[in-house]
């Protein structure tokens, strides 16, 4: 089996994406990675072994730039956060709460997967324009 990576936005606050990568740290035997993403290109024939966590700002709905990723065949989860202040501490509070189903879920997921879940929410959902 090779390594899923979860490759997170820079919009996630530098300090929460260290404590996730000193989370997966701990594996025995390393399933996860997590990786800092910046909007690079990412190769095609990783694609199918990752994961991409963004942060959404979008009132209603999601972006158009977060649409068109998922489009691409990219996997999407997105946070939704609906005001700009966040507090670092519940927004990585949320993401341990809705982490293990994304780890679940990582065998389901295809390459029209869109997820989101709310800041200071408890579950993943379907976003209801993905296939």
């Amino acid at each position: 089996m090779s390594t899923l990576k979860i490759y997170v936005d820079t919009n996630y606050p530098r300090p929460v994406v260290q404590i996730l990568e000193s989370i997966h740290a701990l594996q025995k035997d390393k399933h996860f990675e997590i990786v800092r993403w910046d909007d690079g290109d990412i190769p095609d024939n990783e694609l199918e072994n990752s994961i991409f966590l963004v942060i959404d700002y979008q009132k209603r709905g999601l972006s158009i730039p977060t649409l068109k990723q998922a489009e691409e065949g990219y996997k999407t989860i997105v946070c939704k956060i609906r005001d700009k202040k966040i507090d670092r501490f519940e927004l990585i509070m949320t993401i341990i709460r809705v982490w293990p189903f994304i780890l679940e879920k990582k065998e389901q997921l295809n390459s029209s997967t869109l997820l989101t879940f709310k800041y200071g929410g408890r579950k993943l959902t379907k976003h209801q324009n993905a296939s």
